[in-house]
């Protein structure tokens, strides 16, 4: 067993480094204050086997498999009582397991001997052994549930087995040291951990390549995506800090530093909240994805590694591997998210004890607009129209109030501009949205696609141009957690393409009109003639009248266009003579 605070993990010691202690909360892009949210705390601590390290949870959430790595066997756990009912043997060394979509079975990667368990989880035993594998540790089973997705470390690559058959049906090579795997909800993309490239690499699950590098890590491990598929989130465990990634532009857009050597993450299915487990510290830290704050850092681990949430948010599981057991913490009480327009309509999920019997929700003193009771721990309001920042209140029975968090109010989102207008077909700059009220951005749309802000402030929003199929204009819409705001137009701008210039020769003192002919040009930001700017200005898109600048010598002189799509040059185009 491993000392509390060092890492299990056969295949890589811990980092060395000091233990930070837990973090502060942090405040809110736009100056409000974060929410003291309710302490979120332990339940119970179920005893399992030897050596701890992974845990998946059925679809219905009635039961969570933890891998036993040092006993080869799986523990599986009631969630209604909090007990191991059952433990199922496995060949050597298991590692990761996931459960099919359908909940009928789990797949095991069974590292000490090369290949994947097969469990029936009807009857909790072995069906079958998929051969063929390298030091398999992470995987991943697709949406449909179709395949599964095996990162063999030993052999540096990711496998791809048919659930169909059993079967292995493909492999793809990486770099060095695959890891974590995680899906895109729409089984599109696959998410690989490279620790020993420090990097992690994307999928395309249709042709099974590689179709992008993202580097700059220290030591990824675990890696999981939010429930939209816009985010990719990645604990570096070498980094000490929790990495944000774009699933559109395939980049890091944001990082959450002071995580004592993060080793797994798990998203709420609500997409709110993140959930971090911290081997160089103890604690599990809480993450407010609205904002990219930790509102919470829980201590009283024993080396956690993985950790899984039930469906309905209310309860995450935490595999201790120091002291062999499964920790049950209960969600933070409060509201979800906690900031939204005065215009009201902003969705919040309350959690909480004893809500079954709630018959009136408020925000200060004002009833929300709608309620639904889900279940004695969460309640699912809707915002009502107010100015100021308010307490949220429940009122259970007929007589007791109790509150359960605060609700900061913001002015009404609205878009006043954006910059650039214009961009290049293959996307990839920063545009930036300005305007108020925008800090509940959850994505910015240009036409039909989505992208999800790389950084939100009250007045500023900042996004990945993403790229198009084809020139021209799209509109621009901002979307927050309660409505549709703002409208603006971005033009696709295709490559400019020089024809002529008309005249073709003039003088060396400069002065000379010239007409300019060619395609995509009505987006021209410069023009050069022998390499000395040139006035000019724009008549269509492709024409454009232009001043020759004086020349040094006699002789040709490229012209040169720039515009938002890109540059084109006509080698020697006018001649000054």
């Amino acid at each position: 067993m491993a000392p509390a605070g060092t890492s299990a993990d056969p295949t890589q010691g811990a980092p060395a480094g000091a233990r930070p202690s837990p973090l502060p909360a942090d405040g809110v892009p736009g100056g409000v204050e974060v929410m003291e949210a309710g302490e979120p705390r332990s339940v119970d601590e179920i005893p399992v086997g030897h050596a701890p390290i992974w845990a998946a949870i059925t679809p219905d959430g009635r039961r969570v498999y933890v891998t036993n790595f040092g006993a080869s066997s799986i523990s599986v756990i009631d969630t209604a009582t909090h007990n191991v009912i059952t433990t199922i043997g496995v060949t050597s060394g298991p590692w990761e397991i996931e459960v099919t979509p359908d909940g009928l079975r789990a797949y095991v990667a069974c590292f000490g001997t090369d290949s994947v368990a097969v469990i029936d989880t009807a009857t909790n035993t072995v069906t079958a052994t998929v051969p063929g594998l390298n030091k398999p540790l992470g995987l991943t089973v697709t949406p449909d549930g179709s395949r599964l997705y095996v990162a063999s470390l030993g052999g540096e690559r990711v496998d791809v087995i048919s659930t169909a058959t059993d079967t292995l049906i493909a492999s793809v090579p990486l770099s060095s040291g695959p890891r974590g795997v995680a899906v895109t909800p729409d089984g599109t993309q696959v998410y690989v951990t490279e620790e020993g490239a420090n990097a992690v690499e994307v999928i395309d699950t249709g042709t099974d390549t590689v179709i992008a590098t993202i580097t700059g890590l220290l030591f990824p491990r675990g890696v999981a995506v939010s429930p939209d598929g816009q985010r990719a989130y990645l604990p570096e465990y070498g980094g000490n800090r929790l990495s944000v990634i774009d699933t559109v532009t395939h980049s890091v857009v944001s990082t959450l530093p002071r995580l004592p050597i993060p080793f797994g993450v798990a998203v709420s299915h609500d997409g709110l909240l993140a959930y971090v487990t911290c081997d160089g510290d103890d604690t599990v830290a809480v993450i407010d994805l609205v904002r990219n704050k930790i509102i919470n850092t829980v201590p009283g681990f024993h080396a956690p590694s993985w950790l899984v949430i039930t469906p309905d948010d209310l309860e995450i599981y935490v595999v201790n591997n120091g002291n062999e057991t499964v920790s049950v913490l209960r969600a933070p009480d409060g509201g979800y998210p906690n900031v939204g327009p005065m215009s009201g309509g902003t969705p919040v999920t309350i959690i909480g004890d004893g809500l079954h019997n709630t018959t009136a929700v408020r925000f200060g003193c004002t009833p929300a607009a709608s309620f639904t009771i889900v279940n004695d721990r969460e309640i699912q309001a809707v915002s009502p129209l107010l100015a100021s920042d308010v307490g949220i209140g429940v009122t259970l029975g007929q007589h007791t109030t109790r509150t359960v968090g605060r609700f900061y109010y913001l002015p009404d989102s609205v878009l006043i501009r954006i910059g650039p207008a214009s961009g290049p077909l293959g996307g990839g700059g920063t545009l930036t949205v300005t305007g108020r009220g925008l800090v509940t951005t959850t994505s910015v749309h240009f036409g039909d696609v989505a992208v999800t802000p790389s950084s939100v402030l009250d007045d500023q929003v900042t996004v990945m141009v993403p790229p198009a199929r084809s020139a021209g204009p799209v509109p621009v819409t901002v979307v927050t957690r309660s409505n549709v705001y703002g409208r603006d137009t971005y033009t696709y701008v295709g490559p400019p393409h020089l024809a002529s210039a008309t005249p073709g020769t003039g003088s060396t003192a400069g002065g000379d009109p010239v007409l300019i002919e060619g395609a995509e040009l009505a987006f021209t930001q410069t023009v050069t003639i022998g390499g000395a700017p040139a006035a000019f200005g724009i008549i269509s898109d492709t024409r454009i009248a232009a001043v020759t600048p004086p020349a040094d010598a006699a002789g040709p002189a490229n012209v040169v266009v720039t515009t938002t799509g890109g540059t084109a040059t006509a080698p020697g185009a006018f001649v000054y003579a």
